[in-house]
């Protein structure tokens, strides 16, 4: 009957297929639309990407001279068992001839090699200092001062062994840092002016003007303490202070003068090259038997301008001395005895240095890595040569295998970034294609579909002017394709230059697509503020539905009271019917 759609049950039918046809009416034209702009969001992010990586890739290949990824070069030998060789972009390319007669080597001087357990003739607990000069490289000296600091728990029955003692030389030369104190002084300077803190070649000005000492120092301190690679302190003993300046990286060496004024004289600061033993040899001990010890101390760099030019006691100390080590200038040849060895250099200057013959000249030099004879070009000698040894060729030539691959990863990121907008732009008969009518994605794919494979304008027809001419061919489904990989192999060999000029003039293909590419990236690019506006969009349709739902659940609400008044008044109306029906049939009975 009629009247059960107005039962509970029924009124909720009436009320859900009212919800449903609204819904479908009003809420699914937005959501479709939501959809869709969540859709496009999410294909630009995955589009962005691919088109910053091809951007980061077509802006190397913007990039000239020796920056060029397109300008590698790669090295070659014939044997490079004997000699090798690296090269970078600035390389000249070309072949070049080389004999090894003699490796370089770091000098090295023994000490004796007394019993290990044995009492050295270091006797007292004290400080001994002794310094080391070497050469620094260009045929200047590098000065350090060591200290050997003994205490009293060294000594068991005030004796003290070799092998400890040579154990603390060595430990004072591997942790030595160049260190400069100044004298202890109170009272004032009458002196301005500035003098020339020298770190490894970079100058630096401290200035200072007249006051006490202590104020003076500080502002030393302050001034020091902003150079890398070296400190400063100020030490205090009662009305005295001093300067202490230490260089903190080992390798550098300090250089105090050129003084306007008198304090580096009245402090006594000046000094010339110095350098923590540290940065210059490497001190080690072993036992060449069972019961003895020696100690051995290297310089860090090889060859002749390297070479450790004295090892000295200073006055009223004797560390040196006790194990032979206090040779002075002398050039001590080291000798094996049968008994205690005689101290010295193991090797004479004439074996320090690399000898070779280059292109026919022969040479010599401190290391067995060579970086002036070849520009860009690394020489690595690996070891001496024999006559009957053929002379082995050290060639530079473009290195086709990273340049084509930079090519090809270009070709790549092309293909990603192609096919990614060519598929979405498509339709099918079940699907219409995301990027379809949308702006940036046709641009885009007109760029792409353009530039790449125009002649460049400005370079001549009868040079490498396209990507043709590289072996590079164009699909319209697929993007790029390296089809002839041997004619690019000859280009990059042989043409290098214009390969470069292809992709990195002024309307090169690399420097036309990023300048055409670069607006859509970025903050404040196309594809940014394409998907700030679909944000935009989505929370307008957001608020939209929002609006909608609410207003269909308020008609649903007034609907369903509707269908309940109706129920009540049937409810009524049926309780009256019943009623007259009993009053007739009782009527009737009667």
């Amino acid at each position: 009957m009629a009247y059960d759609l107005l039962t509970t049950s029924g009124i909720n039918s009436l009320v859900s297929a009212f919800q449903i046809s609204e819904q479908n009416k009003l809420l699914t034209p937005l959501t479709t639309k939501k959809t869709r702009y969540q859709n496009l969001d999410t294909a630009y992010s995955a589009l962005s990407g691919k088109l910053s990586s091809l951007n980061s890739i077509l802006y190397d290949l913007t990039l000239s001279g020796s920056s060029s990824p397109l300008a590698a070069k790669k090295g070659a030998s014939s044997n490079s068992s004997f000699a090798d060789i690296t090269a970078q972009s600035t390389a000249t390319a070309g072949s070049n001839t080389i004999r090894v007669g003699q490796l370089a080597q770091s000098d090295l001087v023994l000490s004796q090699d007394p019993t290990s357990t044995s009492n050295s003739t270091i006797t007292t607990a004290g400080t001994h200092n002794f310094v080391i000069t070497a050469g620094d490289g260009t045929g200047g000296t590098y000065t350090s001062n060591i200290d050997v600091t003994f205490i009293a728990g060294d000594f068991s029955g005030g004796v003290i062994s070799n092998q400890s003692v040579m154990t603390k030389i060595q430990s004072a030369i591997n942790t030595n840092k160049a260190v400069v104190k100044s004298n202890s002084l109170s009272g004032s300077t009458l002196s301005s002016g500035s003098f020339a803190l020298n770190l490894n070649g970079t100058v630096t000005t401290i200035t200072y003007a007249a006051g006490t000492y202590s104020t003076v120092i500080d502002s030393i301190v302050t001034q020091i303490n902003g150079v890398s690679g070296v400190s400063a302190a100020k030490i205090v003993d009662g009305a005295n202070s001093q300067l202490q300046i230490t260089v903190t990286d080992a390798s550098k060496y300090l250089t105090i003068g050129t003084d306007t004024g008198t304090l580096v004289t009245e402090l006594g600061i000046a000094t010339t090259k110095l350098k923590g033993a540290s940065g210059l040899v490497t001190a080690s001990t072993f036992s060449p038997t069972s019961t003895t010890s020696q100690l051995s101390i290297t310089s860090n760099l090889s060859g002749y301008d390297n070479r450790i030019l004295s090892l000295t006691d200073s006055v009223g100390s004797s560390v040196l001395a006790s194990v032979g080590l206090n040779l002075g200038a002398s050039r001590t040849t080291f000798v094996q005895n049968t008994g205690l060895d005689t101290a010295g250099y193991v090797n004479a200057t004439t074996l320090l240095n690399a000898k070779i013959t280059f292109n026919g000249l022969s040479l010599e030099r401190n290391s067995n890595t060579i970086t002036d004879l070849i520009t860009g070009g690394t020489i690595s000698l690996k070891s001496v040569m024999q006559t009957t040894d053929t002379t082995t060729s050290l060639t530079v030539s473009n290195d086709v295998t990273s340049v084509k691959a930079k090519i090809q990863d270009f070709i790549t990121k092309f293909n990603d970034v192609y096919t990614s907008i060519k598929s979405q732009s498509a339709s099918t008969s079940a699907n219409r294609g995301l990027f379809l009518g949308d702006t940036n994605a046709s641009s885009l794919l007109s760029i792409l579909n353009s530039i790449p494979f125009s002649n460049v304008s400005g370079i001549s027809t009868s040079e490498i002017n396209s990507l043709s001419k590289l072996g590079i061919t164009f699909d319209i489904s697929t993007g790029m394709k390296l089809s002839n990989s041997t004619q690019l192999d000859d280009a990059i060999s042989n043409k290098n230059n214009q390969v470069i000029a292809l992709f990195n003039s002024t309307n090169g293909i690399a420097s036309a697509l990023y300048n055409r590419v670069n607006p859509y990236l970025g903050s404040t690019g196309y594809i940014a503020n394409s998907r700030t506006n679909f944000t935009d969009r989505i929370k307008y349709i957001n608020d939209s539905i929002t609006a909608q739902q609410s207003r269909i659940d308020k008609s649903a609400s007034a609907l369903r009271n509707n269908y309940l008044k109706l129920q009540s008044q049937l409810a009524k109306l049926l309780t009256t019917q019943s009623m007259f029906s009993s009053s007739i049939f009782s009527t009737t009975s009667t």
